[in-house]
């Protein structure tokens, strides 16, 4: 891995006591334990339930984290753009599942190309000129592509919401030699971030109503899904109980941010997952109202959601100092918790993030850290593919 900036000023540091404390920053942190309590604490509830584990990658967007996950037990990975998927393919992740229809031949050839090239594909459809397409790309390059008929069931961005239309779509793949029918996606996203366990659950009890029809009308016409895929971090565990879909694809599980920490996930009004993801970032100067100033602003974190904490990891845990707002593109802003000192210059602190995805999307290499060492450098192989 080719690293840059503070990435390349880390490196020599990894292994060495106490070098969590004196990171370059600012730089995208994990917490090593607490990300394999979250990967170990979904694998369980899931293989209890004996529903499976697609991952959504959009979150994370790096191989070695694909990988655990499917050293976990994970039957694929999901990732929402060609780009990130080809991506993770290069870095040598195979068994991988666009979750949203494309418009372009040239990355529906470079899908098929890799197909050719051994990635085991999966992709969904909601219009019959794209299968079409996709067809065709696998025709060229003689290869086989698995497709998924993408329902809607209430999220109003892509799939199609009549009985009749889903069977259309399922017969035609179906029917094509270079395609293969494996099932059906039902994915509502508003759902997710329902704070309240049981407005989730009457959300998601809307969201079955709408997909139930649609399922009836697949299996009469003989084309029952073998996969029906849905479901997230906030709605896995009502997706387990109800056992309707065969897996789920949760993606923000393994980093947890602000804007799930108040989501009553399993609806004992305490977390489920830890803050695995961090930012680090230092004081750099005192305002001239006393503030800390940190080099982390918009250019490191996703702004979009409620703000980041502000934490100084020890031996016994995280102490929470305070708050971070935003200062400008490059700067932060620290307010400090009730009897919270100012912060030193040169302390370097962990922030948890609003936004997971968008933030790790602005980061090329994962800082790993347990206790008090980095242990190692992870790429963000999908970092920027927004295409």
């Amino acid at each position: 891995m080719n690293t840059v900036g503070a990435a390349a000023l880390n490196a020599p540091k990894i292994g060495k006591a106490a070098s969590r404390a004196h990171l370059e920053t600012p730089a995208a942190v994990l917490d090593l334990p607490l990300f394999e309590r979250n990967l170990a604490t979904l694998a369980e509830t899931c293989r209890a339930a004996g529903i499976g584990v697609r991952p959504h990658a959009k979150s994370h967007k790096s191989a070695e984290i694909a990988r655990r996950q499917l050293a976990a037990g994970a039957l694929g990975i999901c990732c929402a753009k060609p780009g990130e998927l080809l991506a993770l393919f290069e870095a040598g992740i195979e068994d991988l599942m666009l979750t949203a229809p494309v418009a372009s031949a040239a990355k529906i050839d470079a899908l098929a190309r890799a197909a050719a090239r051994g990635a085991r594909l999966m992709v969904v459809v909601d219009r019959a000129d794209l299968i079409a397409a996709y067809g065709e790309a696998a025709r060229r390059h003689d290869t086989r592509i698995d497709v998924v008929v993408d329902l809607d069931v209430g999220l109003l961005r892509s799939g199609v919401a009549e009985p009749a239309e889903a069977v259309a779509l399922a017969l035609a793949a179906a029917d094509h030699p270079y395609l293969r029918y494996a099932g059906v996606q039902a994915y509502q996203g508003r759902i997710q971030h329902i704070d309240d366990f049981g407005a989730r659950r009457a959300a998601n009890d809307e969201a079955v109503r709408r997909l139930v029809p649609m399922l009836d009308a697949l299996k009469a016409a003989s084309l029952a899904p073998a996969i029906i895929s849905g479901g997230g971090t906030g709605s896995h565990v009502l997706d387990a109980e109800r056992r309707l879909f065969t897996e789920v694809q949760p993606g923000s599980y393994v980093f947890m941010d602000e804007a799930y920490n108040t989501v009553d996930i399993a609806g004992r009004g305490a977390p489920v997952f830890g803050p695995a993801l961090r930012v680090a970032v230092t004081v750099i100067g005192h305002s001239s109202a006393g503030f800390a100033i940190t080099d982390g602003g918009s250019k490191s974190f996703a702004w979009d959601g409620p703000a980041p904490r502000v934490l100084l990891p020890g031996p016994s845990g995280d102490r929470l100092v305070g708050t971070i707002e935003w200062c400008g593109d490059e700067f932060g802003r620290v307010l400090p918790a009730e009897g919270a000192a100012t912060l030193p210059i040169g302390t370097v602190v962990e922030c948890t993030v609003p936004h997971c995805d968008p933030t790790i999307n602005m980061h090329d290499v994962l800082h790993v850290v347990a206790g008090d060492r980095l242990v190692a450098q992870w790429a963000v192989e999908g970092r920027g593919r927004a295409d």
